[in-house]
């Protein structure tokens, strides 16, 4: 463990503080996916946060400014709407692309287009012309800034991606109040001879499952595309009950830690978050679920410490 005083504690898989639990501790930041608070893929002018401590942290190694991110984001999303024209649509077109790289699979038929995709958003060749980073004559340092375009063009996809999420969830928190409104002025609760009709029993006010469930990208993408942006001796967090049992089933050992070492992984962190915490020291590539390093992907080969809350992962 190390003095954090100077690095951030990054939360994973996740670009959204609002999608996170309530038990996250204090002191947890989100990585920036580059873009402008509230950016308008129209063109229009970003919307400051409410609540400026919330603002995700911003890495230094982002290679595209805010402007571009949010013209690199209008881009994708109309080339994923020319793309996906098709029965599987846009979005089915973007959570394909950034999964494909996981997929060992190839493409069932028909799927093409959402291929395209995959290949505009890793800085290949595309519809509209010009190629990546794999160039033989390219330099090492064109190559990396790259990799980093490609990796954050993948975040910025799950950014959206997660705005979807938080669409959806909003609806269905809407529709929930409604039934349950609804139910209130049947009487459902209280009429027996309601409760026994076939349409209303059972009756529940509320839907199960979030929009996540329905086009959340895969955590193991989000983290490996979020490698290139960590600083050294960051730490990483999760709440996340499959990355937790993930990597314990890969082999890595997490172990509880004391009030002092909770202290040393996190100024804000004591006796009380130490309760319900559990530390592990792991490289990038296992903490992203890979069975492996891999030498197109030097950043995963760095060791992180990574804290799991104890509490979400029984």
């Amino acid at each position: 463990m190390h003095n954090a005083s100077d690095h951030p504690v990054l939360y994973i898989p996740l670009l959204h503080r609002e999608l996170a639990p309530a038990c996250l501790p204090e002191g947890v930041e989100f990585l920036s996916a580059g873009l402008p608070a509230a950016p308008s893929v129209a063109g229009g002018a970003p919307q400051a946060p409410a609540n400026p401590i919330a603002a995700p942290w911003r890495s230094p190694l982002l290679p595209l400014s805010e402007a571009e991110a949010r013209a690199c984001l209008a881009e994708l999303l109309d080339f994923g709407m020319n793309v996906g024209s098709g029965p599987h649509g846009d979005l089915a077109a973007m959570v394909a692309a950034l999964e494909s790289a996981h997929d060992e699979a190839p493409f069932s038929p028909g799927r093409s287009e959402l291929a395209a995709l995959e290949n505009f958003a890793s800085g290949g060749p595309s519809e509209k012309g010009g190629t990546g980073g794999g160039a033989a004559s390219e330099d090492p340092a064109q190559a990396d800034r790259n990799r980093r375009i490609a990796a954050q063009k993948t975040l910025i996809l799950a950014w959206h991606l997660e705005e979807r999420v938080r669409e959806l969830d909003a609806l269905k928190e809407k529709f929930s109040r409604s039934r349950e409104s609804l139910a209130e002025i049947l009487g459902v609760e209280t009429d027996e001879e309601l409760r026994e009709m076939p349409a209303l029993d059972p009756y529940s006010a509320m839907l199960p499952g979030s929009g996540a469930d329905i086009i959340g990208p895969s955590w193991r993408v989000i983290v490996e595309n979020m490698g290139p942006f960590l600083p050294d001796g960051a730490v990483l967090f999760t709440c996340d009950a499959e990355i937790s049992a993930t990597l314990r089933d890969g082999g890595a050992a997490f172990a509880p830690v004391t009030a002092e070492q909770a202290a040393s992984l996190c100024p804000a962190w004591g006796d009380k978050v130490a309760k319900l915490v559990v530390h592990a020291r792991l490289p990038l590539w296992q903490v992203a679920g890979r069975p492996g390093p891999d030498a197109a992907r030097p950043w995963l080969d760095r060791v992180f410490d990574v804290v799991c809350c104890g509490k979400c992962a029984r």
